[in-house]
């Protein structure tokens, strides 16, 4: 990323030598155990063979220090008797955990060891997991595996209150509180939109929660408990300002009028809060550009590099998200592999399959010229939001298996290319989250209720979180959203998308309910229903996200809390509509086809219609609401040809 920021800094003194510790809820000199998922760590580990390490880094929080590692340690596949190693980032050994025994009591053992011993750096603890076992005479091609699980991190001591502004954002942070006047004009919601997508952004893969409270004007926010941050948003003089710096009440406060007070969020858009180690910075220009990106990439610019080594069989997989592809819809991709091996002796065998995936895209015998070089091409269909590429590795060496048979090694070459095929339909769903919204999308609010801006930070958040590419929200009313050409999430109710000529997956306001299929089917759902649907709007040649209610906004909370407890977010969504009623409880569909006619009054009756029927009478029943369903045929002149996508009104008015 090019950037240019000018600041100016107050300087003077950073902060007290001895900060104020953050209230906690913990018992004086308890542990604070943290699981590895809350940090942004994998939960669970699995170590391949003997002396093959597997390393992370552990985040530590400001003024804690790393005691302990608990987790499960599951029985062991044709591992012998042995342990595992584990080392801090400098190689010091810290702990080692036996191998259970393979029997049924065994399965999967608890273990609790000291790491107090470890050396943190600046990033966090360093550490390396490794099977030790005696050398057997005869080990060729055995499925080792050894699985580590429920891991938990127990740390000691105090968060002490920020002194800087370099300071404010912790290393380890669980929520994030974003406050905001009650009647937040225009220019405030896109300052905490654009700070909460920047601040998703930079703590993937940990997740925070992130949420707006609105609060009278010249309000103060209660003190953040440790881990947790507030920040507020309001007009006012350009600045950033760390109010109560070294205090247990500390908040950070962005002010500015017009795009000004946009501009100030630029220092952690552009990750330079580490710059300003004072309690006061202004941003007086700000400018930021993603260097552009060609359609074809190098494997090193994607960090799609690894090597592996195999005996028998093996796997390598690499991957990219679809956002990092650069801006425009992707259709399909050429890759040029270039690739070194251990050559391959005449009467031994190696084999190397390619899959994008899950589907086979290459393969290849490896022979004993020791190189790869191949064009391959990865259809449009194959293709989703995570990329990835496995490469599937075979060597059968002639010899029989002794301490002397050597394993083949498989190296991908950086200089290999992936060249992007532009193009192609709007994608549906939720699966067309983030890459449809990258680099810009639209924001409107309707204004029905003093949660929306909340509503929308936590779908924004949502949608950055799901890659490392910069997306840029853009507020816009909900009518100049709902007409243009660009990419947009709405949070309007059911009576303001009605007067909108958009057609979603699930409409209708207060108990009648209108989905959209070739025929349009309607229910009647005493007090309404409230949605999240992602769908492609096929007149405007983008995709949507709406989160709308046609009862009280209540309905939605349910939704949002749904997909936090989900392990990928808006990823492991499947369809295009989440929704719930009034009990709370949350269905998952898949709503359409609805924007194509069909051609005979036989086709009306065909399978994917009846199939969404099914699915809609699955949504009335999942709500646990009695309801009447009838079908009305509608024929519509307008639908039986699509329209060429029309000139982007919002695009239009731009300078």
């Amino acid at each position: 990323m090019l950037s240019a920021v000018v600041l100016t800094a107050t300087l003077c003194s950073p902060g007290a030598a001895f900060a104020d510790p953050l209230n906690s809820n913990t018992i004086a000199g308890e542990d604070v155990a943290l699981p590895w998922a809350t940090v942004g760590l994998p939960s669970e580990m699995t170590l391949a063979g003997a002396n093959n390490t597997q390393s992370f880094t552990l985040p530590v929080p400001a003024g804690f220090t790393v005691r302990r590692l608990r987790g499960l340690i599951h029985a062991p596949v044709d591992f012998g008797a042995g342990f595992v190693e584990i080392d801090d980032g400098k190689g010091t050994l810290l702990a080692t955990v036996d191998l259970p025994a393979v029997t049924p009591a065994q399965a999967a053992v608890p273990f609790d060891v000291d790491v107090s011993a470890g050396q943190i750096s600046a990033t966090g603890l360093g550490l390396s997991f490794t099977v030790r076992e005696p050398p057997l005479e005869q080990r060729c091609g055995l499925g080792e595996q050894l699985v580590l699980s429920d891991l938990v991190a127990a740390f000691a001591g105090n968060e002490p209150s920020p002194t800087t502004i370099a300071s404010f954002f912790p290393p380890v942070l669980q929520r994030l509180t974003i406050y905001a006047p009650v009647d937040a004009e225009k220019t405030e919601q896109q300052a905490v939109l654009t700070l909460a997508s920047a601040v998703a952004r930079m703590y993937r893969p940990q997740t925070p929660a992130i949420t707006v409270v609105a609060q009278p004007r010249g309000a103060t926010p209660p003190p953040a408990p440790q881990f947790t941050r507030a920040v507020v948003v309001e007009n006012g003089d350009a600045g950033m300002t760390l109010v109560n710096a070294g205090k247990s009440d500390v908040f950070l406060k962005l002010t500015g009028r017009g795009d000004q007070l946009t501009d100030q969020a630029s220092i952690v858009v552009d990750r330079l809060q580490s710059l300003v180690q004072v309690p006061n910075v202004r941003v007086d220009n700000a400018g930021a550009s993603d260097a552009p990106i060609s359609d074809q990439m190098s494997f090193d610019q994607l960090e799609l590099t690894g090597e592996s080594t195999v005996m028998r069989t093996s796997k390598l997989t690499v991957g990219v998200d679809r956002s990092a592809l650069g801006a425009g819809r992707v259709d399909g991709l050429q890759v040029h592999l270039l690739a070194t091996h251990t050559p391959v002796a005449p009467l031994d065998s190696a084999s190397l399959v390619v899959s994008v995936n899950g589907q086979p895209v290459y393969t290849s015998p490896l022979t004993d010229n020791g190189h790869v070089d191949a064009v391959f091409d990865v259809p449009g269909e194959f293709l989703r939001q995570r990329i990835d590429f496995e490469y599937a590795l075979a060597y059968s060496p002639r010899q029989l298996c002794s301490p002397t048979t050597a394993p083949m090694t498989f190296q991908l070459d950086p200089r290999s290319t992936l060249t992007v095929r532009r193009g192609g339909q709007p994608l549906d769903g939720f699966s067309a989250v983030p890459s449809e919204f990258n680099p810009e999308f639209l924001v409107a609010l309707d204004g029905s209720d003093p949660d929306l801006l909340d509503y929308a930070t936590r779908g924004v958040v949502d949608i950055a979180r799901q890659t490392g590419t910069v997306l840029t929200p853009r507020v816009v009313d909900v009518g100049s959203a709902a007409d243009s050409t660009t990419p947009a999430l709405i949070v309007a109710n059911a009576t303001s998308l009605d007067q909108t000529s958009m057609r979603l997956p699930v409409g209708g306001e207060s108990s009648a309910v209108q989905v959209d299929l070739r025929g349009e089917l309607r229910a009647s759902i005493d007090r309404g229903v409230g949605s999240i649907q992602a769908f492609a709007d096929t007149p405007r040649n983008r995709s949507v996200v709406v989160i709308t209610t046609s009862g009280t906004w209540s309905l939605v909370e349910p939704l949002f809390g749904y997909v936090d407890q989900l392990p990928g977010g808006w990823s492991s969504l499947d369809g295009n509509v989440l929704a719930a009623g009034p009990a709370g409880t949350v269905t998952n569909l898949t709503i359409g086809p609805g924007d194509v006619e069909p051609n005979s009054p036989d086709e009306a009756t065909n399978w994917p219609t009846w199939l969404a029927i099914g699915a809609v009478c699955v949504l009335v029943a999942g709500l646990g609401v009695g309801a009447a369903l009838w079908r009305r045929r509608r024929k519509r002149a307008d639908d039986l040809a699509a329209p060429s996508p029309p000139t982007d009104p919002i695009d239009a008015q731009q300078p």
